[in-house]
Order: C-alpha cells, then sequence, then structure tokens
C-alpha cells in the first residue's frame, strides 16, 4: 500500500469516528487536566495492548513504551487526568475532541508560560484561576492556544531563535502528535510474512475497513471504503485483527471495560500468531512496560541517599556499625542500580550510553563500581574505608535524583543511535570520558569534605605521598583512626581526604586525557579531522587544562591540600558545565548527547 493510500484511510478512520460511523454511543465531553477519574476507566486493562510489539523508526518496542514516548511529546513529565500514557494514547486517537479544551500540551519555559498567560488574562480576566494553574503545571489546552491574542504572541517568539523558538516549536510538534491521523498512522503493529520475518511491518490503517468475511458484507463497514488485504500476510489473521480492532474502537465509545478488556486481549493475540518469529518475546516486552512504570528505577537514589549517611557517620566517627550498615545499603543500592542497566542494555539491544540520560545514570554506575573494587581489593582493610564508596553514593545519588526529577532534559525513553554513532569508539570514547567524569565528581566530593575538615578547624595537612603512594602507605603502615589519640585521629583524617582526592584525581587525569586521545581518533574517522574546536571538545580539554594546573599547583604550593581542594571542585564545575550548558544550551556536532 503507498504511503499517500494510507494517509487517505487514516483520514477516512478520523472522520467515521467523528461521525459516529462505527457502532457505540459517542464518549462524553471533554476530559479536564484534573478530572475525577470515571469507574470504567479503572477497569480497563491494557496491559495486553501494551504489551503488542509496534516498529518504530527501525526499532520493534512494546507499544507501551511507544505510547510513553508519544504522550512525551506532547505532556512531558505530567500525567493528564491521572491516565497513563497508553490509555491516553488511545483516548486522544478515539475521542479527539475530548482534549480540544483539555490542559495536555506541556509549556517547559517558564517565560514562554508566563507571556502566553498574561496575553490570555489581558483577553479574559475571568480565566486568570486558569493561568495560574498552567503558570504552575506547564499545561495548556489546544483551545486556549488557538485564541486569536496568543497567535501573534507565538509567531513573535518563534523569531526569537535563541529563548524561544525551540518552545514554540515544542508546541506545534506537541499539535501534532495528538493528531488522529498521526497516532493511527504509527500503529505499525501487523508484523512482516513469515517469509521476510524482516520485511515492513504494517499499520493498522490498512486492514481496518477489512470485513471479518470476504464473502459477506459487514453492516458496520457500509459506507466506509473497501480495502484488499496485505499481500503476503495471512489473510485470515488480517480480517480477524480488524475485527477486533473495530471491538476496540466501538468498546472505548461505549465506556465498556469488558469489551474493551476482551476486544484487546483478542487484538494482541491475533497480531503475535500472524508471525510469532517475527515478534520480540512476550517476557521481554513485559519487562519493557515495566521498566517505564517503575520510572527506570531511578529511585535507587533513596537507597544511596540512606548509603551516605551511615557511611559518613563510620568515616567520621569511626563508628563499625555505621560502616558497616552503609556498605549493606551502599551494595544493595548498586546492584538495584546494575540491575536497572542491565535491564536497559537487554530492552534496547545495546549498551545504554548514546543520549543524556543514558550517558548520565551509566557514568555513575562506572563510579560506583570503581568505588566497589577499589574497596573489596584494596581499601577495606585502610584508613581509606568507606570513603570512596561514599564519593561513589554521593555521585550516583545525584545522577539518579537528576534522571528522576528532570526527565524533561534526560529523556528516559528509548531511541536509535544516530548514524555517526554507529562505530566501535562509541563504546571506547565515550565510556572512558564518562567514567572520567564520575570520578571527577567523586574527587569533588571528598575535597568537599576536605574544604569542610579546614572550616572547622583542621590543619594545613596533605597525603604526604600523593593518591595512590598515599593508598599503598595506608596500607602498609598497620596504623587506623581508630587506634590514634583525638588530635592525631583529626590530623589523619585531613591527610586521607587530601589523599583520596588525589587517588580520584589521578585516575580522572588519566582517563579524560586517553578519552580526548580517543575521541581525537573518532573524529577523523567519522568527520575527517581530529580538532575541530567544537564547543564541547573544548570544555573537555578545559576540564584537563584544569586538572594538569592542579598537579602543577601541587608540586609547587605550600598548603597542597587546600588547592589541591579547590582545585578539584572547580574542575567538576567545568566538567558540569561542559554536560549542562554545552548539551542543552550550546549547539554543536555534539548535541545528539
Amino acid at each position: 500500500m503507498s504511503r499517500s493510500t494510507s494517509n487517505i484511510l487514516v483520514f477516512l478512520f478520523t472522520l467515521a469516528l467523528s461521525a459516529g460511523l462505527f457502532a457505540g454511543p459517542v464518549a462524553p465531553g471533554p476530559v479536564a487536566a484534573d478530572a475525577v477519574v470515571d469507574d470504567w476507566r479503572n477497569d480497563v486493562d491494557l496491559a495486553p495492548v501494551g504489551a503488542m510489539a509496534v516498529h518504530v523508526q527501525g526499532r520493534i518496542k512494546s507499544l507501551a513504551s511507544h505510547a510513553n514516548a508519544m504522550m512525551d511529546a506532547v505532556s512531558g513529565p505530567r500525567q493528564i487526568a491521572g491516565q497513563s500514557a497508553m490509555f491516553t494514547y488511545l483516548d486522544m486517537l478515539f475521542r479527539p475532541d475530548a482534549y480540544r479544551d483539555a490542559d495536555c500540551i506541556y509549556i517547559k519555559n517558564k517565560l514562554v508560560r508566563n507571556v502566553i498567560a498574561a496575553a490570555i488574562e489581558n483577553a479574559e480576566p475571568g480565566l486568570t484561576d486558569r493561568m495560574e494553574v498552567f503558570r504552575a503545571s506547564g499545561l495548556i489546552s489546544p483551545e486556549l492556544l488557538e485564541r486569536p491574542e496568543v497567535a501573534p504572541v507565538l509567531s513573535r517568539m518563534e523569531s526569537d531563535l535563541i529563548r524561544t523558538a525551540k518552545q514554540v516549536d515544542a508546541i506545534k510538534a506537541a499539535r501534532a502528535v495528538m493528531s488522529p491521523s498521526l497516532l493511527l498512522d504509527r500503529l505499525r503493529v501487523i508484523p512482516p510474512s513469515t517469509d521476510d520475518s524482516e520485511g515492513a511491518w504494517h499499520g493498522l490503517s490498512e486492514v481496518m475497513f477489512l470485513p471479518l468475511d470476504s464473502d459477506v458484507a459487514d453492516a458496520a463497514l457500509e459506507g466506509l471504503p473497501e480495502q484488499s488485504p496485505i499481500p503476503g500476510i495471512d489473510e485470515a489473521g488480517q480480517r480477524q485483527a480488524a475485527g477486533a480492532w473495530r471491538d476496540l474502537v466501538n468498546a472505548w465509545s461505549a465506556q465498556d471495560a469488558v469489551g474493551i478488556n476482551a476486544a484487546g486481549t483478542t487484538l494482541a493475540g491475533t497480531l503475535r500468531s500472524m508471525n510469532p518469529e517475527a515478534y520480540p518475546s512476550s517476557e521481554r516486552l513485559r519487562w519493557e512496560n515495566w521498566y517505564f512504570e517503575a520510572d527506570q528505577l531511578t529511585r535507587g537514589w533513596l537507597l544511596y541517599m540512606f548509603s551516605i549517611i551511615f557511611l559518613l557517620l563510620g568515616v567520621v566517627y569511626r563508628w563499625k556499625w555505621a560502616m558497616w550498615t552503609g556498605f549493606a545499603i551502599f551494595f544493595a543500592a548498586f546492584g538495584v542500580q546494575t540491575f536497572a542497566l542491565g535491564l536497559r542494555w537487554w530492552i534496547a539491544d545495546r549498551w545504554p550510553n548514546s543520549n543524556m540520560f543514558e550517558a548520565v545514570t551509566t557514568a555513575s554506575w562506572f563510579g560506583v563500581l570503581s568505588a566497589v573494587l577499589l574497596e573489596v581489593a584494596w581499601l577495606r582493610k585502610t584508613a581509606f574505608r568507606g570513603l570512596i564508596p561514599l564519593g561513589a553514593a554521593a555521585t550516583a545519588m545525584v545522577a539518579l535524583m537528576t534522571a528522576s526529577f528532570l526527565p524533561v532534559y534526560l529523556n528516559p525513553n528509548i531511541s536509535n543511535m544516530m548514524p555517526v554513532l554507529h562505530d566501535v569508539w562509541l563504546y571506547i570514547h565515550t565510556n572512558v570520558i564518562i567514567f572520567s567524569y564520575a570520578l571527577i565528581f567523586m574527587a569533588s566530593v571528598t575535597a568537599t569534605l576536605y574544604l569542610a575538615y579546614r572550616l572547622f578547624g583542621g590543619k594545613a595537612v596533605y597525603a604526604r605521598a600523593g593518591g595512590a603512594g598515599a593508598l599503598v602507605l595506608a596500607g602498609s603502615d598497620g596504623h587506623t583512626l581508630s587506634s590514634l589519640d583525638e588530635s592525631r585521629r583529626r590530623d589523619r583524617l585531613g591527610e586521607i581526604l587530601d589523599g583520596s582526592t588525589m587517588l580520584l584525581m589521578e585516575l580522572s587525569f588519566v582517563l579524560l586525557w586517553t578519552g580526548l586521545v580517543m575521541g581525537a581518533i573518532w573524529a577523523d574517522h567519522s568527520w575527517g579531522r581530529p580538532w575541530g574546536w567544537d564547543p564541547k571538545e573544548v570544555f573537555a580539554l578545559n576540564t584537563f587544562v584544569i586538572f594538569a594546573i592542579l598537579v602543577h599547583v601541587r608540586l609547587k604550593s605550600r598548603d597542597k591540600g587546600l588547592w589541591t581542594a579547590i582545585l578539584a571542585v572547580i574542575g567538576c564545575g567545568v566538567m558540569l558545565f561542559n554536560w549542562i550548558v554545552i548539551n542543552f544550551v550550546i549547539t554543536g556536532l555534539h548535541s545528539y548527547a
């Protein structure tokens, strides 16, 4: 079937819904963002439908995962009327008019919110209360965006390429995604023929008007165009899928939860039976749904937070019970994060490091892994015990909190990699760089603790042998903090904090330099030049320069511990600037990251 024919059928389906040509009563009016969810909605079970496979942009994913990505383009991190993304996807498809005046389009930029709200309030003061809700939630209805006073405002903001043009583009994209034609067109859930399991998937729009029996007229399809089955695919299965799809539409219009559940189960089973080998396993699709329902397990930051409390008590006061409790929680948190990373790897069928969400969470996992290896292999019997895991726990907590609370910036949806990323250097250069970034953040944690030590009266002590050397000496001198007097214990704590910072700095310094060299090799391979003064390249180099300065200051400064800590914190700030500002504000060749 040609693309133009498919578009015509999508339009006819939308027209049929609007005209009520499918059987069943029309569902009632608009769904407000704060509406009370009707009982029938609570009884709807969309698990079978959500576990259907859909082919999207070259990747087969679960329909629930696809719905999550589509609704993310509309309502961002917000839920509409407390509905799941899967429910909202189908409801927008079957009842588009119900969302005309529903607050469902998310606008991230507060400046844009304020300008739009002010224009609407000036034109109609009676909407002031609703505009206050909009300013707080960021959600506004399509109908309000179409008001005559809003159009010139959006036009002006679209011309401001630096501050507001992206927001206007996002509004347009949300309006496009909400259209039933696009929502239906993306339902490419019919697998290819059994003779060509690698072939193209087909949309429900290509079979939705097929009668159940080719020899018997279907009264429900009277007045609608005739369709022919897709060549090469089980014709009986296509007709059965078409019937189940129409049953789902009818039951949804009638608000019949039992009918919705039955039709959804039949549709899901029929589609899988048409070509089981082309379908991912049911287990994989269920796990994918669960992964997103569990918010990608980013709430593991709570475990890291509790481990920090106990590890800090163990490090500062050398309370054994606190140290062991902190270790238990820390290893449990690492287990949860490892499971989340491994699950995403399995679902995406690639190592998770190709977007900002994956880079941040994977980098923190690298940091925790290094802390676990160092602790188990070398540090557990030294005065350094618990300190590197403390820095790693703080790093992972911040990373997972960012991923959990800022999904607008760190989009958790699984997508295909850009073509430039299909290279072995992705797995070398990128992983080395983000590993070094995790160690830099960990070093800033121990450096901050050293600065706190100095602020509260600690002496200007430092690790005499430097990072790795201090580690060797700490393992060979046989002393523990608990065996020393109070004065010496405070001094020894300062030395250990400085030594930990230097240990992490040395590791990150080597990895960062290695990553820069590998990045130059990859750039030469991909773009034909090893260095192009791209913003991200420049600030990665700036971060390295900070640590090069640190090494030289360490050699010449008298107060080595203080300046090491200060420069470690500054280096972390430059690294964060590179990840935050360069990725989200300044456009460059690395914008895909």
